[in-house]
């Protein structure tokens, strides 16, 4: 990992934890995050990863200390083009694709992507998927 700042994970995954999905897609998927959570954070960000097995499928927490996301624009952040809007000052640069992006890996495998995030409190992007849902991608 090469990033402009101090960067800590706590990683809460079992050994011998397998999952059923597309190594280059989720993997992508999971940059797209790590990369959010250390642009949108401030001198020194942790990054938790947290896998949870459930009777019906599993899920995976991936949480930062960062900014946060107002509540206003937590509805639109899934959406194509959207970006949080930071008046003139653009300290990130893209093309507000990553998390539509995201979104479209994590149904195209038949799982979905909620957010829970308070301004100056980080961000949590929970990914979860239903084994009974199961498809090969």
């Amino acid at each position: 990992l090469k990033a402009p700042k101090p960067v800590t994970f706590q990683v809460n995954i079992p050994k011998n934890t397998y999952v059923n999905v597309d190594r280059v897609h989720f993997t992508n998927v999971l940059n797209n995050l790590i990369d959010n959570a250390i642009n949108y954070s401030r001198d020194k960000v942790t990054i938790r990863l947290l896998f949870k097995a459930q009777a019906e499928g599993w899920q995976l927490a991936v949480a930062d200390d960062g900014i946060g996301i107002a509540k206003t624009y937590q509805a639109s952040i899934f959406d194509r083009f959207f970006r949080v809007p930071t008046g003139d000052l653009h300290p990130v640069k893209g093309y507000g694709l990553g998390l539509a992006y995201v979104r479209q890996v994590i149904e195209r495998h038949g799982g979905r992507v909620s957010l829970r995030s308070e301004l100056g409190k980080g961000s949590e992007f929970l990914l979860k998927f239903d084994t009974k849902n199961d498809t090969d991608v």
